[in-house]
């Protein structure tokens, strides 16, 4: 049996129908197409990972491809939760804080860059022109990187980091709100 997925809805649906679908003797293929954005991936991931590995019947060929969105996912959440917020500084100077959140800020950007390229690879040539989460990791990560190593090393003011950690919010909402292409539906005509 063939399930397109498109959305989370539809992920949390078919995790609510497992164990009827799993009293089933033919094997399941989950084909994941695509998710409404970056921020559900970490929650569907934690939904749909379980059914593909607890049982031998089931597939889910976009598996890794989720695994990789959802690492991305949570460092960004972790951004958008932990991170920036500390750097919502009105003093005009680095307090122990926003020093640590600076520092996080850089692991990020490297973070960020090699999940990027895992989830490239994973999708494949073809996909991988079209994919338009890739892009704005890229563009995020190079803006939390230049905005943290310019600001540690003392190159630029505390001016600088006022001024970029709005627009690293944005770029934050940006990649989570992207919606994300894990196959060509075309690919499977059954549903």
């Amino acid at each position: 049996m063939l399930f397109k997925i498109h959305s989370h809805a539809q992920v949390q649906d078919l995790q609510a129908r497992s164990d009827e679908l799993g009293h089933s003797n033919e094997d399941m293929l989950v084909n994941l197409v695509s998710l409404e954005s970056v921020r559900i991936a970490r929650e569907s991931y934690a939904l749909l990972c379980p059914l593909i590995m607890e049982s031998s019947s089931w597939k889910c060929p976009e598996l890794d491809s989720l695994s990789d969105v959802a690492g991305l996912s949570l460092e960004i959440q972790k951004l958008e939760h932990d991170v920036l917020p500390q750097l919502m500084v009105q003093e005009a100077k680095l307090e122990r804080g926003a020093l640590e959140a600076l520092l996080l800020m850089k692991s990020s950007a490297i973070k960020l860059l090699h999940m990027r390229k895992c989830f490239k690879e994973a999708l494949g040539v073809l996909l991988a022109e079209e994919d338009l989460v890739s892009a704005k990791v890229k563009k995020l990560s190079i803006v939390l990187d230049d905005t943290a190593v310019h600001v540690l090393k003392g190159n630029r003011s505390i001016v600088l980091l006022q001024e970029r950690v709005p627009i690293l919010v944005q770029l934050v909402t940006d990649v989570l709100e992207t919606p994300v292409r894990f196959c060509d539906p075309r690919e499977y005509s059954d549903e």
